[in-house]
């Protein structure tokens, strides 16, 4: 669901309520891993997937009902044997949806702005929703966010507060889960900072990207001097617009860490070099640049010349994105964003193996 919550966050704030789906117990093979999730809007509109086909289609049904009955359902599917042609999937295996309707009202808002807010900070944040004995019911179900130094309240079991059980459990989640605490089942999100992305320069090329990387996960930081390009009307989504007096201080304020993902993308690349002799100050995770090799190997020299490092620059990606062919600003986009979510992903399987005992 991390990847979804900067729209879902943004469409309760407007007002919209939204059914929620989510994969919540697979068995064997199936086509979309646990914790993958869908919205449907009440226009119909979709963004996500729970792996597609008629699992996908029945989802959307059941979605339509719950808009009228505002309250949720647990649906199986079983993609083996005869049921295989059925499920119109070739996984088999089985899996369970939740299906939920999400009213836009302050506690669900404040609910996810609250795993936002713990997204940005990257910090580890779960959401965990009580589920009744029923696969299906009326009226909206109860959601609770753990977080550090957060309070956390649930009375499906009837107590004022989560079990010191259950707390225990969830802190103690690294990965989606349904568990089960003292003959009660919760479902729990667990929310990981996925990176936050620092786009300077506010172009053509800049607003493909945002838009991509806020699709796939990424908090974006949109970041120039020019008002008149950096503002909602051309940047609807990302979580930051920094109208900067010049680039000469284009840093103050922000927090970069081993998790921030630097992007530069400056007009006519001319103040690239401005930006990526304060990015290299910076312990940045990600620093890229556009830019054709002559054009990097000119600003590399002057670099040189000022006193940084070749270990330094050897850290850059320039030119910035996969090697594709590619010549439009979406094309680009696709390459730079592409490489971003390599270089998240090695660095997820990094920590993941530093962590193991």
């Amino acid at each position: 669901m991390t990847d979804l919550l900067d729209i879902i966050a943004g469409l309760l704030k407007k007002g919209e309520d939204l059914v929620l789906v989510r994969v919540i117990s697979v068995k064997g093979s199936s086509p979309r891993h646990l914790g993958s999730a869908m919205i449907v809007r009440s226009n119909g509109g979709i963004e996500g997937t729970v792996g597609g086909g008629l699992i996908e289609a029945a989802a959307m049904r059941k979605a339509v009902d719950l808009f009228q009955e505002k309250g949720f359902v647990r649906l199986w599917f079983d993609m083996t044997g005869d049921d295989l042609t059925v499920a119109d999937m070739v996984c088999g295996g089985k899996c369970e949806l939740l299906i939920e309707y999400l009213p836009a009202d302050r506690n669900t808002s404040e609910a996810f702005n609250s795993l936002l807010t713990g997204r940005r900070h990257s910090y580890r944040s779960y959401m965990i929703t009580a589920l009744p004995a029923a696969d299906v019911g009326i009226g909206p179900l109860e959601h609770s966010v753990l977080a550090p130094g957060s309070t956390c309240a649930t009375g499906s079991d009837g107590s004022d507060g989560l079990s010191a059980r259950l707390t225990d459990t969830v802190w103690g989640l690294t990965e989606p889960a349904l568990v089960d605490i003292e003959g009660h089942e919760f479902w729990v999100d667990v929310v990981l900072n996925t990176g936050v992305l620092y786009i300077f320069g506010a172009g053509h090329i800049s607003r493909e990207v945002n838009d991509l990387a806020v699709r796939v996960g990424f908090t974006t930081v949109v970041l120039d001097d020019r008002a008149e390009y950096a503002n909602r009307e051309r940047f609807a989504l990302p979580a930051e617009i920094i109208v900067l007096e010049s680039f000469d201080n284009c840093y103050n304020g922000l927090q970069i860490d081993d998790d921030s993902y630097v992007v530069i993308v400056t007009r006519g690349h001319a103040y690239d070099k401005t930006v990526l002799a304060q990015s290299l100050h910076k312990k940045a995770g990600y620093i890229g640049m556009i830019g054709s090799n002559r054009k990097r190997d000119a600003i590399y020299k002057a670099l040189l010349a000022d006193g940084f490092t070749a270990e330094q620059l050897e850290k850059v990606h320039c030119p910035i994105g996969l090697k594709i062919e590619t010549e439009t600003p979406a094309e680009i986009a696709v390459s730079i964003v592409g490489e971003l979510i390599e270089k998240r992903a090695q660095k997820r399987k990094w920590k993941s193996r530093a962590s193991r005992p």
